[in-house]
């Protein structure tokens, strides 16, 4: 029974200890007491003179002649020829496979309709690629566009 007093006693004594020790103990801010002129910027002193207001440089209007670019081929009209298909394949590796296969027999229209579906799905989060798969299949649909053009002609 007096063990059981002594301790009761001693966790008495602990608890209303314990918030005088963390008063005890406490850490007060020293910057708060730092002037901070941003602190007025979105609410000036009304009292303050009004600050002289920055002069807007002057925009000078340019003139350059410019040759005219030779004649370039719009590829909207390409991309109108490239039916949209929707392949289901599950990876990436899947799709440069098909794509592949589809330049080895020079399908050209085919490799970049799989090209472009690829980067649509993975667009559309469908369809997970790493980085360089994405710049690889990038560079497929450039290249694609290229000799698509070179066919044409």
């Amino acid at each position: 029974m007096p063990l059981r007093r002594l301790a009761t006693g001693i966790a008495v004594i602990l608890c209303l200890n314990a918030p005088a020790r963390a008063a005890m103990y406490k850490i007060d801010n020293p910057a708060s007491n730092i002037y901070n002129p941003a602190a007025r910027m979105n609410n000036p002193n009304p009292l303050s003179p009004p600050a002289q207001l920055v002069p807007q440089p002057t925009v000078r209007e340019v003139t350059t002649t410019t040759k005219p670019a030779k004649q370039i081929k719009e590829r909207p009209q390409i991309k109108s020829a490239i039916p949209h298909k929707s392949y289901y394949f599950k990876t990436v590796r899947a799709y440069i496979t098909a794509a592949k296969k589809a330049f080895v027999q020079d399908d050209y229209i085919g490799f970049l309709s799989i090209t472009e579906d690829a980067l649509r799905r993975i667009s559309a989060g469908t369809l997970k690629a790493s980085k360089k798969t994405k710049q690889k299949l990038a560079k497929y649909k450039v290249f694609g566009y290229g000799l698509l053009e070179k066919s044409e002609d």
